[in-house]
This record gives structure tokens, C-alpha cells and sequence, in this order.
């Protein structure tokens, strides 16, 4: 029998459990353990992601009108996508030195505030799409959140590799798509949740492979059915045609739908493809852990909204293509042996404590980077330098009680209810 190890959470008092494959995990990365409850480390991850409180905004380099995270009133210096994504500025002229007779975050914060931050969280590949946040490869959308892969798509969010959809929510591969909910290549489908490999569907619950069926639940690969009955074609888009034609029959049918919904049993939780996996709503997974919202993943625990190739990590919240990492929010394509990180894009490997930077390795406690390597609080030091100092950081941080600990939430440029934490965990909980 395995032998567990019992923790107290320091912020909310939940004893929480250390397996013997977390110690060796938290060993490989030279880490300490956590000393929040998976919970409130996810609560704290969270209140630094303002996905949807969009706000007007000036750049504050080429001075047009922007839409942003921040309110024109923020302290902070934003700059609007091509501006910061451009080569007008030099992230290193804001460097700070290490000073040792102060906490670190103190120092980062100081650092954080100096620099200038990007207005929305996207990667540089967006056409015509200037209300999205979270996204990357995105052409022709409009109030999309946290997605990529995306062309001709809107009011939507946790969506990846589709097109011409519109309303949806957690899923991949959709096309011609309005209101599916936790789906997966869908093709003209409308109000669909729980469904996979569809197409001219209707109003269904946990369908797969069916085509023209409307109001049905848990068919497999069934065509032409009609509130679970199975009809000849031409009935069929009779009946559908005169149930959209009248409200009240449509409603009445929603009616029949939803007691139908009640009949069947469900699952316990969404697994497509997994093995040894607990969570849900994930797909193409191994040996995944308390996992939510993702696909692609192997040997993980704790993760959520992982959109592709996440292996080998702990607590990761909004990152795909990433190994060997911990603690981190929207970091990833690709990403290798990250710690406490948020908001690192386009590539990154060997990072500690950096946060909206644009790639690079071998960086610690640095902010608005742009490939840098080497480099500590935004200044660049030979190799044996920076391997000297980022030890010496280290130990100062364990003397502080810092170290191992992701950014503190009260660090965050957001107002708590404007971010994900807020959803998940209300705002009475906030210090919770």
C-alpha cells in the first residue's frame, strides 16, 4: 500500500494528500511541495486570468484607441498588439538588480508594473480579429475566449481547430456550429452537448456518428431519428420542418427532449479515449490525474484547459505543448521545464517566475522579455553568472517562505471578480 503524506492548506486549513509519485515529481524539478490544497492553488492561478472584461484603452506608444484588459485609469503602461510585439522598445531598459534584503515577489512586482504589457493575451497570428483574447491562429472572430486554431467564429470560448461556429463551448473540430456544448467534429449541428462525430443534428444529448436526428438522446451511429424513433427520410425532414415552423410545437418537443434526457443513464464524467484518467471532459489522455477540459495529455495532475501534447506537469491551467512543468497559466507552443510562469508564448524552456513574455530559456523572475536567455529581472548575465545568482535567489526565497509558491493573487492587475477565479470560486471565497 502506497504511503500517503497529509498537508495542511496554509490558506484555507483542507488537509490535502502528497502520493510517493508527487514527491519524486516535485524531486525531478527541484521544488517543494505545495503548501495549498490543489483548490486553492488553482483559485490562485485563475485570479491572475481576466478572460472577457474588455475594456477601451489608449497605447501608450503609438497612442490609437485599443481594446483591452485594463481600464484607461490603470497604472500600468499598455501598449497595443503591434507595438508591443514590435521592436520600438527594449524590455531590458526597465532591468532591476537582485537585492537580497528584500522579498523577491516585492521585487518582481516592482519589475511588473515598470514594464509595458500587452493589451490582450493572443499570439501573433490573428487576421481580423480584434476582440479575442486568449487566442492564437485566429482569422475573421469576435468574442472568442481562450481558443485557437479558429477561423469565421464568435461568441464562443474554449473551442480549437474550427470554423464557422458560433455560441459554442468546450469543443474541437466543430464547423457550422451554433450552441454545442462539450463536442467533438461536429459538422451543421445545433444544440448539441456531449456529442462526437455528427453532422445535420438538432437538439441531441451524448450522440455519436449520428446524422439527421433531432431532439435525441444517446444514439450511435443512427440516421433520421426523431425524438429517439427512427423515421424514412422524407418523414423525417417533414416532421422537422413542421416542428421549427410552429414555436409551440418546438417547445413541446423541447419538452419530450428533456424528459427523454432524464430516461437514460449517464456517465459519470466525458472520457474519450483515455486511460487511467480521472476528471472530465477530456479526450486522447493517459495517466491523468484530476484533469478538466483538454486533450492530448499524458502523466499529468491537476491541469485544466490543456488544448494538445501536455505531458509530465503538475497544476497547469490554459497551456498546451508543454513537458516537465509546474504551477503555470496560458504558458506553452512549446514549452519545456517551467516553474511558476504566466502568460509565456511562442516557445520557452528552463523559466522560473516569468510572466507575459514572448519566449526565450533560462530566465528568472523576468517580465516582457522578448527571447532572451540568461537573463534575471530583465537583465542579461553571462552563463556561470546567471547559474550563481539564480541559486542564491533561490535560497533567499526559501528564507522568505516565497519560494515554490506561484505568483501571490494579490499581485494580479485584475479586480478579483473580473477574472476565472471569480467563476469558479465566488467572490465571498476570495480569501478563502
Amino acid at each position: 500500500m502506497e504511503r500517503l503524506t497529509t498537508l495542511t492548506c496554509k490558506s484555507c486549513s483542507t488537509p490535502f494528500e502528497i502520493a510517493p509519485e508527487d514527491e519524486a515529481f516535485y524531486a525531478k524539478l527541484q521544488v517543494p511541495p505545495p503548501t495549498l490544497c490543489p483548490a486553492c492553488r488553482l483559485q490562485r492561478r485563475l485570479a491572475w486570468r481576466n478572460e472577457r472584461h474588455l475594456y477601451k484603452n489608449t497605447c501608450k506608444l503609438c497612442h490609437k484607441p485599443i481594446i483591452a484588459l485594463f481600464p484607461e485609469n490603470t497604472p500600468l503602461t499598455v501598449y497595443c498588439h503591434d507595438c508591443w510585439w514590435g521592436d520600438k522598445w527594449d524590455p531590458l531598459q526597465y532591468s532591476i538588480e537582485p537585492d537580497f534584503n528584500r522579498p523577491f515577489f516585492d521585487q518582481w512586482n516592482e519589475l511588473f508594473r515598470k514594464v509595458p504589457t500587452l493589451n490582450l493575451v493572443n499570439g501573433r497570428n490573428l487576421v481580423n480579429s480584434e476582440y479575442v483574447n486568449y487566442v492564437t491562429d485566429a482569422k475573421n472572430c469576435y468574442l472568442v475566449f481562450a481558443a485557437n486554431f479558429l477561423e469565421d467564429c464568435m461568441h464562443s470560448d474554449y473551442i480549437w481547430e474550427s470554423k464557422d461556429s458560433v455560441d459554442c463551448s468546450n469543443g474541437t473540430g466543430l464547423e457550422l456550429c451554433y450552441e454545442c456544448t462539450d463536442c467533438d467534429r461536429l459538422y451543421n449541428c445545433n444544440y448539441l452537448t456531449n456529442s462526437q462525430g455528427c453532422s445535420d443534428c438538432r437538439l441531441g444529448y451524448d450522440l455519436k456518428n449520428c446524422q439527421n436526428c433531432f431532439a435525441c438522446v444517446q444514439l450511435r451511429s443512427a440516421h433520421h431519428h426523431f425524438l429517439n424513433k427512427s423515421l424514412d427520410k422524407e418523414e423525417c425532414e417533414k416532421r422537422i420542418a413542421e416542428t421549427l415552423a410552429s414555436p409551440a410545437l418546438l417547445a413541446q418537443t423541447q419538452k419530450q427532449f428533456e424528459a427523454l434526457t432524464y430516461k437514460h443513464p449517464r456517465e459519470y464524467a466525458r472520457f474519450l479515449r483515455c486511460e487511467n484518467c480521472t476528471g472530465n471532459a477530456i479526450k486522447n489522455c493517459k495517466n491523468c490525474q484530476s484533469c478538466f477540459e483538454g486533450y492530448g495529455g499524458e502523466d499529468l495532475k491537476w491541469v485544466d484547459n490543456f488544448p494538445g501534447d501536455v505531458k509530465d506537469s503538475y497544476d497547469i491551467s490554459g497551456c498546451g505543448q508543454m513537458q516537465l512543468c509546474i504551477e503555470c497559466a496560458c504558458v506553452g507552443l512549446p514549452a519545456y521545464n517551467m516553474r511558476y510562469c504566466n502568460m509565456v508564448v511562442n516557445g520557452g524552456r528552463d523559466m522560473t517566475y516569468c510572466a507575459f513574455i514572448d519566449g526565450g530559456r533560462e530566465q528568472f523572475g523576468c517580465v516582457g522579455t522578448k527571447k532572451a536567455t540568461h537573463c534575471i529581472l530583465n537583465r542579461t548575465y553571462e552563463r556561470s553568472e546567471y547559474k550563481a545568482l539564480e541559486v542564491r535567489l533561490i535560497e533567499h526565497m526559501k528564507k522568505t517562505g516565497e519560494w515554490g509558491e506561484f505568483f501571490p493573487a494579490e499581485l494580479s492587475p485584475f479586480k478579483y471578480e473580473e477574472t476565472v477565479a471569480n467563476l469558479y470560486f465566488p467572490q465571498a471565497q476570495k480569501n478563502s
